[in-house]
């Protein structure tokens, strides 16, 4: 009798907590996807400052996705990520065709902030600053 009260309650229990976890599930992936793409630019970075070559992230709006692409006489792409289908750009500003490029002492080429947006309206921010600061405002 104990253990069919005890499965009665972790069914209600499950049965009340699973629409929450798929309503907060998009916030997960808006997030981790903002900290990847915050991880990239740094990588990019410090890969131009090691290499002293120019590295660069390429943001594609029309897919949501980027490229992290090493530049030169051939641009060769190191890597390449699609983000879930939950998650997308709202908004890039102040990057000409909207590529973060990093030059041999770590800095930005220009000011710019990436903003992304999940399915449930929350949005997380990148800024990236001319001295080669990224910050993740979420």
């Amino acid at each position: 009798m104990e253990v069919l009260v005890a499965f009665g309650i972790i069914a209600l229990m499950a049965t009340i907590s699973i629409p929450y976890i798929r309503q907060y599930q998009p916030n997960l992936k808006l997030n981790a996807t903002a900290r990847d793409l915050t991880s990239d630019l740094r990588y990019a970075q410090q890969l131009t400052i090691t290499e002293q070559a120019v590295y660069f992230v390429d943001l594609n709006l029309d897919d949501d996705s980027y490229r992290i692409l090493k530049g030169g006489v051939a641009t060769t792409t190191i890597k390449t990520v699609e983000f879930d289908s939950s998650v997308s750009f709202q908004q890039i500003t102040g990057l000409t065709d909207n590529e973060v490029v990093f030059n041999f002492y770590g800095g930005a080429s220009e000011s710019g902030e990436i903003i992304l947006i999940n399915s449930n309206g929350k949005t997380a921010t990148i800024n990236v600053k001319p001295s080669g600061y990224i910050q993740l405002e979420q």
